[in-house]
């Protein structure tokens, strides 16, 4: 394996990390989306929110839980 440049600090690197999303060449240190500042990081945690499928809506329609738990006394 060729020794890299790290895309985000420069430093040369003898065992490079390639990102699995934007495929450049990182440092043990900035290996991760999320120390690199991947491009693709906003792209990727909308993917992954919506496979959740999650809805905030502010769960209209439900007592409060401080109503429920403080309501019985």
């Amino acid at each position: 394996m060729l020794s890299e440049d790290c895309a985000y600090c420069g430093n040369l690197t003898d065992m490079p990390f390639h990102c699995s999303y934007c495929k450049d060449p990182f440092c043990s240190e900035h290996r991760l989306p999320e120390d690199h500042r991947c491009v693709k990081l906003r792209q990727i945690r909308s993917e992954k929110f919506g496979e959740r499928k999650v809805i905030r809506d502010g769960g209209k329609g439900k007592t409060n839980i401080l109503k429920r738990i403080f309501g019985k006394f």
